[in-house]
């Protein structure tokens, strides 16, 4: 039985949920609905239950620890082809060995999902220091990204005790959505792709060319070194910065 889902996390867990359920052993694999191709195997889509999936991730971190769910959680949002079959085998490993399960690393499934977990910590991480708000007409905070991992759900939390008093949107361009914080609380929202430039304020656009005027200036074109640049920020990442439009 493939077992398919809405690609949330929440989706996912409902999913292993269910599969558990009807006995693990005939769960052949489990991905999203878009993703399935097999021609011999019977498939079900699962909707979304959000009590089924907080009793595992609330069993998880009963037996396992905080650490547990991290890295499953971490390892999710990495978005691994094919990857929906480690992730169970990781918590089926976690259940079994319970508190202890840091000290089997070695075993293919833990090791795999603790390095998409280091992989989406590192793509945080770097993106905490690149992300640029712009300031909109109306008074918001603008951010526009295009991350490999889908970050943009880890990344809210730090800005919302940076930024506490503002109204501002993280905006994961490649994926279609965001999160928007209203001074009270985040919301994941659906944006659609629209190719016009946000209409940004007066004051804004006149720190952008103040910006602008001096990273020009300070640069010695006889010390300029792209492949040294690239090293320190991943030319993925340039189309969103401010000094490199």
């Amino acid at each position: 039985m493939i077992y398919t889902y809405d690609g949330s996390f929440f989706g996912y867990l409902s999913a292993v949920f269910d599969g558990w359920h009807d006995g693990v052993e005939q769960i052949e694999d489990i991905c999203l609905e878009a993703e399935e191709a097999s021609l011999f195997s019977e498939s079900r889509f699962v909707t979304t239950d959000d009590g089924k999936a907080r009793r595992i991730l609330d069993g998880l971190l009963r037996q396992c620890g905080p650490k547990a769910c991290h890295y499953f959680y971490y390892a999710f949002l990495s978005e691994p082809k094919k990857g929906g079959m480690i992730l169970l085998g990781y918590l089926r490993k976690a259940f079994y060995y319970k508190g202890t399960f840091l000290n089997h690393r070695s075993e293919a499934d833990i090791w795999t999902v603790c390095e998409w977990a280091r992989k989406t910590g590192n793509e945080r991480h770097k993106l905490l220091g690149l992300a640029r708000f712009q300031e909109l007409s109306d008074g918001m905070l603008y951010c526009r990204l295009k991350p490999t991992c889908c970050v943009i759900p880890v990344m809210a939390p730090h800005f919302i005790r940076r930024l506490p008093g503002e109204r501002w949107v993280l905006h994961d361009t490649g994926r279609g959505f965001g999160v928007y914080y209203d001074r009270e609380k985040p919301v994941m929202v659906t944006i659609p792709d629209v190719q016009a430039e946000p209409e940004l304020s007066d004051d804004e656009l006149a720190i952008e060319r103040a910006w602008q005027n001096y990273y020009r200036t300070i640069a010695i074109p006889s010390r300029k070194n792209e492949a040294l640049r690239r090293n320190f920020m991943p030319k993925k990442y340039w189309p969103t910065l401010i000094e490199m439009k």
